[in-house]
């Protein structure tokens, strides 16, 4: 099923002209919950800090799990859990589903895993985005 949020794929930077700031709630991924301001309200942050948010969000969620979800949205990570390689080869293909997990979204242009770091069993992402807004460096932990 089509997103009817994330419209074509983006091509320029100049799309930024044409898209709406991108806007989104801010989570707490230590204690998984939404932070609010001194009024009750919720925070919200825009540009790229909305970016990386989004980009957590959809790296942590494993793709065609949840029916609230758009197909497209989420990773399929899950199945390099438990697994412990010391090949190139894992490397990149855990790169490569990164890479189309994030490309999803038309804010963001260019995707590079700068280093993957394997501690064990855990995976450390460090991700460097180009967006309509400019470049973001993203570190994440999979």
């Amino acid at each position: 099923m089509a997103n009817p949020f994330i419209l074509g794929p983006a091509t320029s930077s100049s799309s930024a002209a044409t898209l709406p700031e991108f806007r989104e709630y801010v989570w707490d991924f230590a204690k998984s919950c939404f932070v609010y301001n001194d009024d009750g309200s919720h925070k919200i942050v825009a540009r790229n800090e909305a970016i990386k948010v989004w980009c957590h969000k959809a790296l942590l969620t494993e793709r065609h799990r949840f029916r609230a979800y758009f197909d497209d949205y989420g990773a399929e990570l899950e199945h390099f859990i438990g697994t412990v390689t010391n090949d190139d080869v894992e490397a990149y293909e855990v790169y490569r589903y990164v890479e189309e997990a994030l490309l999803v979204n038309t804010y963001i242009l260019v995707v590079q895993v700068a280093s993957i770091e394997q501690n064990g069993k855990q995976y450390t992402l460090n991700i460097n985005l180009r967006t309509v807004y400019g470049d973001a460096t993203l570190g994440i932990e999979v």
